[in-house]
């Protein structure tokens, strides 16, 4: 009888043991956890080693950190990065910001563009279209400018000249058309890919 009491004192023992090191884990965790809600500062992404230009960035080579304050806020979150290419170098332990990485290609940017002929009237709102660019003086062959921009409106400029369309362009493309008007070519319009 002795021996079955010694071994239930025993096994009571490993019973409270194994009960009170779980207790202290969990209120380590949960002392961690307070501690890191309650810390002061902005939440920001830091590169957890070199990343080069070019590179598409995975959670692995990022951590989420606090600092203390920024004279900018980056302006970008983990679902804001992961994914996204890498536009210049970046150092290992450097806050990533939205200037560092390459422009999403997903964005589209809305922009007005005085068009040199009218479009045939197959092209209204919603209609995928191509920007070219093409010389006034015929000089050199036509450059495109953008592919698949879609036509929010087409109207008349009011001054009795070119008729002005307004697209969404991809954000990459923003910098052709800008030049582009800035030229002395001028912009056609044909139809785009059809979706």
């Amino acid at each position: 009888m002795s021996s079955i009491l010694s071994f239930l004192r025993r096994r009571l023992a490993t019973s409270r043991t194994i009960v009170g090191i779980v207790l202290v884990v969990a209120s380590v965790v949960g002392v961690v956890g307070v501690v890191r809600l309650s810390t002061p500062g902005e939440r920001v992404i830091m590169a957890i080693s070199f990343l080069s230009a070019g590179t598409v960035i995975t959670a692995d080579a990022i951590d989420e950190v606090r600092v203390s304050s920024l004279a900018e806020n980056p302006g970008v979150s983990l679902t804001d990065v992961i994914g996204r290419v890498v536009g210049s170098d970046i150092g290992a332990g450097e806050i990533i910001t939205a200037r560092l990485l390459e422009p999403s290609p997903s964005s589209r940017v809305q922009i007005s563009v005085p068009i040199g002929v009218m479009p045939p009237s197959t092209v209204k709102s919603g209609a995928k279209v191509d920007l070219w660019a093409v010389d006034e003086d015929g000089a050199n062959p036509p450059v495109t400018v953008a592919l698949n921009a879609s036509v929010v409106a087409i109207a008349d400029s009011g001054f009795g000249g070119d008729a002005v369309l307004t697209v969404l362009v991809d954000a990459l493309e923003v910098d052709r058309v800008l030049a582009v008007l800035g030229s002395s070519h001028v912009i056609v319009v044909t139809s785009g890919e059809n979706t």
